[in-house]
């Protein structure tokens, strides 16, 4: 089979030949990297990997909307795509809105005294610059919040 490529590669052995599509014997397993999809400089722009929900807000690049990332959810593979979709994505979804939805109604939330940074673990996760570590040399994982508890108004 003939896969054909979105972006030409520059082959190794030759400097010059670039590759506009690679051929896979039948039976070759291909993995596929849904954190560089997501991360493309090329599709997402130079802050692909700053977390930003603000891009959601505004319209969406033509950059974006050109890829034709095959995904279920913004433009994005975290959900894959096509036949191999998550059939729980909606159900997720939905679960968040209930569970934030509760917490808006009866707390208020505020930053707490710790810079939070980011960090990507499979999925990007929240913790602060001097969280302890883990066994695996990893941040252990913080989220420090202000919470206050909304009173009911009679």
């Amino acid at each position: 089979m003939i896969m054909p490529l979105h972006t030409p590669i520059q082959t190794a052995f030759d400097p010059k030949q670039q590759l506009n599509e690679i051929f896979v014997p039948e039976g070759t397993t291909i993995i596929m990297s849904l954190i560089g999809c997501n991360r493309n400089k090329d599709v997402w722009g130079e802050d692909a990997e700053e977390w930003k929900p603000e891009r959601w807000l505004e319209p969406v690049k033509e950059s974006v909307v050109g890829a034709k990332v095959p995904g279920v959810y913004s433009h994005l593979m975290t959900f894959l795509g096509g036949g191999r979709a998550c059939v729980g994505v909606k159900f997720a979804q939905l679960q968040m809105k209930v569970v934030l939805s509760t917490l808006v109604e009866n707390f208020t939330f505020a930053p707490g005294s710790k810079e939070i940074i980011w960090q990507l673990n499979g999925v990007i996760q929240p913790t602060t610059k001097d969280a302890g570590l883990t066994s695996t040399g990893h941040r252990k994982l913080q989220l420090p919040l202000k919470l206050s508890f909304i009173e009911a108004e009679d």
